[in-house]
């Protein structure tokens, strides 16, 4: 009989625990995009201002909202905590990501807001709410880890530019007070399918290899 060498040994948990990542990130990013479910639940939370009124405490199945962005930030913490050994960084950012999600559920954004966003105002006051510094929390540990990954291939590129380009649409329409539903919702999309793509990219090939 032979026995497996320390580095075979090795090799095969670390390819079992960015399988397992790989698992958690995709469940993180269904329950994280949990937001059409509000065209059922809370039909008016959907309508000209933030998604993220939906979790405002009092608001109809608020907690089912919050539990699944909490949900969604404990799954990206584990998958980072996966990816410790072998992928520094991008567990780093993922485990920034997941605490900045479990943050954000957690402080709820002021419920004027749940009016329209010219309620909420748009200036520095505003940016720095703490339910929106959790916010910027959870997209700089989003962004850490797609930085890391810019290289990785061309899908990943694509996976980034998606990424960025439905960010500057959620910028830009908050700014002008328009579309501000749409962009969010596109936005979350996105940072759904950044969530589900990092961990995939530690088990696809590609030009980066750390």
């Amino acid at each position: 009989m032979t026995l497996a060498s320390p580095v075979a040994d090795t090799a095969v948990r670390s390819a079992r625990a960015a399988r397992t990542a790989l698992v958690l990130g995709v469940v993180a990013a269904v329950v994280y995009n949990s937001w059409p479910l509000g065209f059922w639940l809370d039909r008016p939370g959907m309508r000209g201002t933030y998604i993220s009124v939906l979790e405002i405490p009092g608001r109809p199945d608020a907690h089912l909202f919050v539990t699944c962005d909490v949900l969604a930030g404990l799954l990206a913490i584990t998958a980072g905590v996966l990816l410790r050994r072998s992928h520094q960084l991008v567990a780093v950012g993922l485990i920034v990501f997941g605490v900045g999600n479990i943050l954000e559920a957690s402080i709820p954004i002021d419920a004027t807001c749940a009016a329209s966003v010219a309620s909420c105002g748009t200036g520095a006051g505003a940016m720095f709410a703490p339910h929106d510094v959790a916010s910027l929390i959870s997209l700089a540990g989003l962004a850490i880890a797609l930085w890391v990954l810019r290289d990785h291939s061309v899908w990943m590129r694509a996976v980034i530019a998606l990424w960025v380009v439905t960010g500057l649409f959620m910028v830009v329409s908050v700014v002008v007070v328009r579309w501000v539903t749409v962009s969010q919702a596109s936005f979350i999309v996105g940072c759904g399918v950044a969530l589900a793509a990092v961990p995939l990219a530690m088990r696809a090939p590609g030009r980066l290899d750390r």
